[in-house]
């Protein structure tokens, strides 16, 4: 009952990703870089976070136009305690992949805000609330608002990657 928390978090983070990412760029591909994901899957449900990370960065190297490992791979560094200046770096490249995307500017983009929470940039307050402003059916919503309100970054990672 623990995970289920996490689970339902990084289940929302992913479905977000995969409506809000060119289709070419999902987690559930078959790709090498898919394989190897799988495996950062396993790593991170035992919790051996350097493990994961080391295959996040291979994943990475194989598919670097793809948001969602980028994010996972951020989130790794950081929890495997890369220097918060650093991993904040990292989720702010994550922002501006996902942010160049002129289809889908960041303030429309869960994940983009999420990215902007984590990297503490300046925009990241307002997109989220442009975000929570959006029009979506009530358990949608009821999701945004709770990872969104009252965001903070150090707990997120840890209900992430506890």
């Amino acid at each position: 009952m623990k995970a289920l928390p996490t689970l339902l978090l990084i289940s929302f983070l992913c479905l977000g990703c995969n409506q809000e990412s060119p289709s070419g760029s999902s987690l559930q591909d078959s790709s090498p870089a898919a394989s190897i994901v799988d495996n950062a899957t396993s790593h991170i449900q035992k919790r051996d976070y350097h493990a994961a990370l080391s295959d996040m960065e291979a994943a990475v190297k194989l598919a670097p136009q793809n948001t969602e490992y980028q994010f996972l791979y951020c989130m790794l560094k950081e929890r495997t305690g890369e220097p918060s200046n650093e991993a904040k770096a990292c989720y702010a490249e994550v922002v501006e992949n996902l942010a160049s995307d002129p289809g889908l500017p960041c303030e429309n983009n869960m994940n983009c805000v999420i990215a902007e929470l984590m990297a503490e940039s300046d925009l990241a307050e307002t997109h989220m609330q442009q975000f929570l402003s959006l029009p979506a059916a009530e358990p949608e919503s009821e999701m945004r608002r709770y990872v969104l309100e009252g965001f903070d970054r150090n707990a997120y990672l840890r209900t992430i990657l506890p």
